[in-house]
C-alpha cells in the first residue's frame, strides 16, 4: 500500500568542531617553521650569538629522535591501513574509535621499543637502515608464523609440525580490536537505517535505490555485482517478513554506498520535505498514474522510449515477467518508483500529460 504520510524529520547533526582543524593548522604552522630554522644556518642573518648553539643542539636532537618517529610513522601508516581493509565501507568512521585508536598506539609503542631493543644490541648499524629494517621487519615478524619442522605428505597446520606463532598473540588484540569496533559501529549503522526507513519506507522505493546504488558502483567487478543483485533480489520475496526486508536493503544501500552516501540522500529528502509541496504525496500520485495508465508490456514501451541505457531497460524487462507469486500492481508500483529514481520525476510527468492539439481555425468552427 503507497503511504502518503510525511516522516518526521531526524534532529539536525551538530556542525564539525572547527577547532581541531585551527590546532592543525597553527601545528604544521610551528612545524615549517621549526624547519625553516634548523635548515637554514643562522650566520645568512642578522642573528644572536645564542642562535647557532641552539641551531646545533636542536639538530642533536632530532637526530636523535628521528629515527623513533620513523618507526613511529610507520607503525601508524600500517595500523591504519589494516583499519581501512578491514572497515573498507566505514574507514574514516572506524579510525574515529577508541579501540582503532588503541591499536594504533599499541603499533606506535611496539615498534619503538623494537628500536630501543635494536638500537642497544646493534649500535653501529646505520640510523637509515635500522629504522628501515625496524619499521618494516619489526611489522612483519610480529604477523608471521614460521615452521620449523613439518612431516612429509602432511597438510600445512596439522598435528606433525612444530612453528613458531610469533604473530599468535598480535592476531588475538586485532581480534579484539576489530570485534569492539565493529559493536561501536553498530550505533551509526542503526541510526542510519532508522533514518533511511524514515524516508524511504516502502519496499519498492528502497529496492529501487539499493540495487542503482550497486550498479552505479565503479570498483565492482561483474561477479560482485550480480552476486549483490541477486541477494538483493531475494528480499522481495512475498514471504519474507516485510519489516526485515526493509531494514535489510537500508541496510544493503549504506554498505554499498557508504555513509556520505546515505547522509547525500537524507539530506535531499530534508530539503524535498521542508518545500511547499510534500515530495513524496507529488511522487506517489505520479506513481498511481503510471500503474493506472500502463501495463506491464506499456511500461517496458516506455522504458525504451525515456532512457537508452541497457541496465536500466533490462531490469523493467526483468521485472515486468509474469510471476504467479507476485501481485502484478506491486510489480508496477516497483517499475514506478524504479522509473521515478531512474528517470526523473519531470520527465515522466511530461510524457503523462497529454499534449493539447491544434486549436480549431474559424472557418473549421463554422462549418461545424
Amino acid at each position: 500500500m503507497l503511504s502518503t504520510s510525511q516522516p518526521t524529520l531526524p534532529p539536525a547533526a551538530p556542525k564539525p568542531n572547527g577547532a581541531l582543524r585551527i590546532g592543525l593548522f597553527f601545528l604544521v604552522l610551528v612545524a615549517i617553521a621549526a624547519c625553516a630554522f634548523l635548515l637554514y644556518p643562522s650566520d645568512l642573518f642578522m642573528s644572536p650569538n645564542w642562535v647557532p648553539a641552539v641551531q646545533s643542539q636542536l639538530r642533536a636532537i632530532l637526530t636523535v629522535v628521528s629515527p623513533y618517529f620513523g618507526v613511529a610513522l610507520l607503525g601508524t601508516v600500517v595500523a591504519i591501513a589494516e583499519l581501512a581493509s578491514t572497515f573498507p565501507t566505514y574507514p574514516r568512521e572506524a579510525l574515529r574509535t577508541r579501540w582503532a585508536r588503541i591499536l594504533v598506539l599499541v603499533n606506535v609503542v611496539a615498534a619503538i621499543l623494537a628500536l630501543i631493543i635494536a638500537r642497544v644490541t646493534v649500535p653501529e648499524t646505520n640510523p637509515v637502515l635500522l629504522v628501515i629494517g625496524v619499521g618494516v621487519g619489526f611489522q612483519a615478524i610480529i604477523r608471521t608464523r614460521f615452521v620449523l619442522a613439518r612431516a612429509m605428505g602432511t597438510e600445512e597446520g596439522g598435528e606433525n609440525e612444530v612453528s613458531l606463532n610469533l604473530g599468535w598473540l598480535y592476531e588475538q588484540f586485532q581480534h579484539l580490536c576489530r570485534t569492539q569496533i565493529d559493536l561501536e559501529l553498530m550505533k551509526n549503522r542503526r541510526t542510519a537505517v532508522t533514518q533511511i526507513l524514515q524516508y524511504y519506507p516502502t519496499i519498492a522505493e528502497l529496492y529501487d535505490i539499493a540495487y542503482y546504488t550497486i550498479i552505479a558502483r565503479a570498483t565492482l567487478t561483474p561477479e560482485e555485482e550480480k552476486t549483490r543483485i541477486e541477494q538483493l533480489q531475494t528480499l522481495i520475496d512475498p514471504k519474507a517478513p516485510e519489516q526485515f526486508s526493509r531494514n535489510s536493503m537500508a541496510l544493503t544501500i549504506l554498505e554499498n554506498g557508504g555513509p556520505a552516501y546515505v547522509e547525500m540522500l537524507l539530506s535531499q529528502a530534508m530539503t524535498e520535505a521542508n518545500g511547499t509541496t510534500p515530495r513524496r504525496a507529488l511522487q506517489e500520485k505520479l506513481v498511481w498514474q503510471i500503474i493506472n495508465n500502463y501495463s506491464l508490456d506499456g511500461l517496458v514501451e516506455l522504458t525504451s522510449i525515456l532512457t537508452e541505457d541497457n541496465k536500466v531497460r533490462d531490469w523493467v524487462k526483468q521485472a515486468a515477467t509474469t510471476n504467479n507469486n507476485t501481485v502484478e500492481a506491486n510489480q508496477k508500483a516497483a517499475i514506478a518508483y524504479f522509473l521515478v529514481q531512474q528517470i526523473g520525476e519531470d520527465r515522466l510527468q511530461q510524457e503523462l500529460t497529454p499534449t493539447p492539439g491544434p486549436e480549431p481555425t474559424p472557418n473549421a468552427q463554422a462549418d461545424a
